[in-house]
């Protein structure tokens, strides 16, 4: 039967309501850049392979950036990513020296700790006193460590233990490996790899050097956070939001799903299965979002950086103008 161009569009149009809106993710928000580290062990791989913003409505651009967190900032300074997962503390930093970022959600609590040679003798943090211990002396989990071990027990690692500088993880296994260094301070999942290897123990997990200097039994401070430039956050506010849900439903993944989890994060990060499954049960706490109650904790970390040297900023001793400029809660 022969049917007008009119009646057929109005037969469409009717038909288009009768089912409703179109899916979110038909509808479209724009093009975002998220990149993130190889080893940033925050469950953003999981929002990459299983393109949690793309279901959110974004037409979304992944980049995996292997090697030190350094070149990462880089990229969202210079505008050539919109977003990207961050160490807490280097974001503290670039934000201080003028980079235009806000932090909008944290991703995984503190994957730092102290791994002893097997047969070093140490068993206390004390027993580090005079040994060599190996170190990225520039990573925030060296800054970290420090300050919360100069607070805890009164131990400077840079005056009380002879720090061997490397310049890469795997610089650090070979050293302690070789028995050139008697420990080394790393994060995960470079240091499940080492225990797991049984090469070396843990001597301290930075979660319990916090509690112990600390002296907050509960909350968790944060090692990756997530950043937006700040222009992009500007024109694009939805992606705060959308960006914590998509990490909501990542940490959820972690839990419910970790034969799907670890699958995705071998994918990203290359490591053995064996290793991954390690890393994975070891893993302190996933996490999303930006509540209050994160906020707080955050804002002693900042507090115990700026005491302790890392950050210099005056910004950091009032927490209403961190509340205000460097976070941005929905």
């Amino acid at each position: 039967m022969a049917v007008s161009r009119r009646a057929f569009l109005r037969a469409g149009a009717a038909a288009a309501a009768a089912l409703g809106p179109a899916p979110l993710s038909a509808q479209g928000k724009g093009r975002v850049r998220l990149a993130y580290l190889q080893l940033g062990w925050a469950a953003t791989e999981i929002i990459h392979k299983e393109d949690l913003l793309g279901k959110r409505g974004w037409q979304a651009e992944y980049s995996i950036v292997p090697g030190a967190p350094g070149p990462l900032l880089n990229q969202l300074a210079s505008k050539n990513v919109d977003a990207i997962d961050m160490s807490f503390a280097l974001a503290a930093k670039a934000f201080e020296d003028g980079v235009p970022l806000r932090v909008t959600g944290v991703a995984t609590a503190v994957l730092g700790a102290i791994v002893a040679r097997k047969d070093a003798g140490l068993a206390r943090v004390e027993d580090l006193k005079g040994r060599k211990i190996a170190a990225i002396v520039g990573t925030s989990t060296f800054f970290d460590i420090k300050a919360l071990t100069l607070k805890g027990y009164g131990l400077d690692l840079q005056k009380d233990t002879q720090i061997v500088t490397a310049t890469a993880p795997p610089d650090m296994v070979t050293l302690l490996a070789k028995k050139d260094v008697d420990a080394i301070i790393a994060w995960q999942p470079i240091t499940d790899a080492v225990v797991f290897r049984g090469e070396g123990v843990y001597l301290a997990k930075q979660i319990d050097l916090w509690r112990k200097a600390t002296g907050r039994p509960t909350g968790f401070p944060v090692h990756v956070c997530y950043l937006v430039h700040g222009e992009f956050l500007q024109k694009h506010p939805a992606i705060a939001r959308d960006l914590n849900e998509a990490q909501r439903d990542a940490v959820d993944v972690w839990y419910n799903k970790p034969a799907r989890a670890m699958e995705i994060v071998q994918e990203v990060t290359k490591l053995p299965a064996d290793v991954v499954q390690v890393a994975h049960r070891e893993t302190v706490r996933m996490l999303s979002g930006l509540p209050d109650e994160q906020v707080d904790t955050l804002i002693v970390q900042l507090k115990l950086n700026k005491e302790f040297g890392f950050l210099k900023s005056e910004i950091w001793d009032t927490p209403d103008r961190i509340r205000r400029e460097f976070f941005y809660q929905v």
